[in-house]
């Protein structure tokens, strides 16, 4: 058979940051934020368009409370002290950086229940928040989380992303759903603390990338605080991966972190690679899932948030001298 051209197309591509924190005590918020600037400025530095933060990025604040709270009592604190400024945190960074953070997950009260929950902030707008819907056993009965009913979707400038956060994206019935909902890019903010939770997340990142052709970024946390009960260890390996095709890596690895190190990922992707793959790549994962009857229903609700960034100016550099 004669060798066929593959046919022009336009590009989409992004930029994602992942940040691989580094948990470590700090004396007050301005600390905390302190940290999570630098980060962020690391990704603009990389002029990257989604910048992701790992899980309960907020547990670090545990070290700015006096100690002998029990572990649900701690995460209830959090909640109600430090959400506002959490919040504030981020849609000032999102404005004066001009990119998309998903600032991780922080404990949240919901209709008053208490839920883990990611929140994502777009230049220009209010943020999203998605709760967790699957709890891990210590979720459920030490932290007395709750677990969320709702699927967030963002349509953006480059096209859709969700967010599956840690144990979520092990449940594929999740990401079909996003996928059915035109989301290319999913994000997954995770919290392990040995090397076999980090080995369920990414092997499942990995297969919802197969399974749905998207990409699908993870962000970890490393580092600890010490003497705090369950935030004693973390163990990460943050990643982009791709589904396994020839358009793509071979092992479906676009980038990876390396193993439990404080650092930052940056990895270029192309949506528009994944538009020609869906149409005419080695398999059709995609679209014969549509087609084999096997439709996956959700009891909760699914938002469809469209979220152009607003203001586009480049935010101008500081005056020297």
């Amino acid at each position: 058979m004669r060798f066929k051209a593959p046919t022009p197309f336009l590009s989409r591509p992004v930029r994602v940051c992942g940040i691989q924190y580094g948990l470590r005590p700090v004396k007050d918020f301005t600390a905390f934020a302190e940290q999570v600037e630098n980060y962020v400025d690391v990704g603009d530095d990389y002029d990257a368009d989604v910048i992701v933060f790992p899980e309960l990025l907020a547990v670090q604040l545990l070290s700015c409370l006096a100690r002998g709270f029990a572990p649900a009592d701690a995460m209830r604190r959090l909640a109600e002290q430090f959400n506002d400024e959490f919040e504030g945190l981020f849609l000032g960074l999102s404005r004066k950086y001009d990119r998309i953070i998903v600032a991780g997950t922080h404990p949240r009260f919901v209709d008053g229940k208490l839920q883990n929950v990611a929140s994502i902030f777009v230049p220009g707008h209010g943020p999203v928040h998605q709760p967790k819907l699957h709890l891990t056993p210590t979720e459920r009965h030490v932290w007395h989380f709750e677990p969320g009913q709702e699927i967030h979707i963002l349509e953006t400038d480059f096209g859709r992303m969700g967010v599956s956060i840690c144990y979520d994206v092990q449940f594929p019935e999740v990401a079909r759903i996003q996928a059915e909902q035109g989301v290319q890019l999913l994000v997954v903010p995770y919290l392990t603390d040995d090397r076999r939770g980090y080995t369920r997340v990414t092997t499942c990142a990995r297969a919802r990338a197969v399974e749905n052709q998207i990409y699908v970024i993870t962000a970890g946390m490393v580092g600890s605080l010490p003497l705090i009960t369950d935030l004693t260890a973390q163990y990460a390996q943050s990643g982009v991966y791709t589904p396994s095709d020839f358009p793509f890596p071979m092992d479906g690895i676009a980038t990876e972190a390396a193993p439990n190190s404080e650092m930052v990922l940056v990895g270029d992707i192309d949506l528009a690679i994944l538009d020609q793959t869906r149409a005419r790549g080695s398999v059709l994962n995609h679209q014969d899932a549509a087609e084999d009857g096997l439709h996956v229903s959700f009891d909760g609700r699914i938002c469809v948030h469209h979220l152009p960034w607003l203001n586009r100016e480049p935010v101008p550099s500081p005056s020297v001298g």
